[in-house]
């Protein structure tokens, strides 16, 4: 009896958690109430990819002025906005959509010295981290947002090694518990 008893109790659990699993399943992956918008999702990512696409082509106009380790380090930096370019197409289409971006570019102003170059960087990285955060927070279908918070995760990996390249103190490179894109370098290395 003992015995009937546990086995039903289990069968019952693993129904139980069956259950909530599939409801949970069920419920869309959305924000708040669980309703997804597709189409908006579908902006939002091409939003992104619009930014995406603006910050290769500005890393282009910062390449020329460095040199040694950090243009090999910028390199590297365009690339992995490069497959971030990639993945978010690819989650775009995943969406049975199409890669279609509004316009964007970013201004880069006179760039003249290497820290011109990377005070530039500093703010495309800054910028970007912010555009990606707002995004995750607007999709309604949950499958993109673990992608899109991965790429804002490097872009403030990327400001860490940008804050070093303009001279911060190993604890100046990372001023804050939370990065948003909207920290300030040190005063003393972003200048009047």
């Amino acid at each position: 009896m003992r015995g009937r008893l546990v086995r039903r109790a289990f069968v019952l659990g693993a129904l139980a958690a069956a259950l909530a699993f599939g409801l949970a399943a069920c419920g869309g992956g959305g924000g708040g109430g669980g309703a997804t918008d597709r189409e908006g999702d579908l902006g939002v990512l091409n939003e992104i990819l619009a930014r995406q696409l603006a910050a290769v082509d500005a890393y282009g106009e910062a390449l020329p002025l460095l040199r040694g380790p950090g243009l090999a380090t910028a390199r590297r930096f365009r690339a992995q906005e490069q497959e971030h370019v990639d993945a978010t197409t690819k989650a775009i289409r995943g969406l049975e959509g199409e890669a279609d971006p509004p316009a964007e570019t970013v201004e880069a102003g006179p760039l003249k010295s290497a820290e011109d170059a990377w005070r530039f960087l500093y703010e495309l990285e800054s910028a970007t981290i912010d555009a990606e955060m707002n995004a995750v927070e607007r999709l309604t279908i949950a499958w993109p947002r673990p992608l899109v918070a991965a790429m804002a995760a490097n872009q403030a990996q990327r400001l860490v090694l940008i804050r070093r390249a303009l001279g911060a103190t190993p604890a100046e490179t990372v001023p804050e518990a939370f990065e948003t894109g909207e920290t300030a370098a040190p005063r003393e290395m972003m200048g009047p």
